[in-house]
């Protein structure tokens, strides 16, 4: 199966889920008692997070798929690293990869397609956070609302 498909289907389980949990919170809360009501309130509160969430991570996922389509039709995606039998990156490919990234960044500070870089260097260093911020940074450069500076533990190097 498509990995995008399957995350919107995972997606629309979710907000099935989330309504039918709203559903039972209006239940809770229109059934007469002030107990009911603020039990009502609490289960509404959380499927409107967990909207917000899915929501937010659709968005960055097609913000990011945009990204590299466009960098793909430009012949600017990064090279592919060679793997480990268990599909894993090697590390000293990895490694290797993740200082010319750094340089590109370094090179070009405002340039999407370095943080992109950068970002696919962190997760293949398997530092997750980091390359989440790394790509939040690349997809905010590539709409033109990034901040001046990048997050502070994103800092390239001197």
């Amino acid at each position: 199966m498509n990995p995008r498909v399957a995350a919107y289907l995972v997606a629309v389980g979710a907000a099935a889920y989330m309504a039918l949990m709203l559903w039972q919170g209006w239940r809770f809360a229109t059934a007469g008692s002030t107990v009911t009501l603020v039990l009502g309130m609490a289960v509404m509160v959380l499927p409107l997070i967990g909207f917000w969430l899915v929501w937010r991570e659709l968005r960055f996922a097609s913000s990011v798929q945009r990204l590299a389509d466009r960098l793909a039709a430009e012949s600017m995606l990064p090279p592919e690293l060679p793997r480990t039998p268990g599909g894993r990156v090697q590390p000293a490919a990895a490694a290797e990869e993740f200082a010319a990234a750094h340089s590109c960044v370094a090179d070009s500070p405002r340039d999407p397609a370095a943080w992109f870089r950068l970002s696919l260097a962190y997760d293949a260093g398997r530092d997750r956070p980091r390359a989440r911020a790394a790509m939040r940074y690349a997809v905010a450069l590539e709409a033109g609302d990034a901040p001046p500076t990048p997050p502070a533990r994103l800092k390239p190097p001197e």
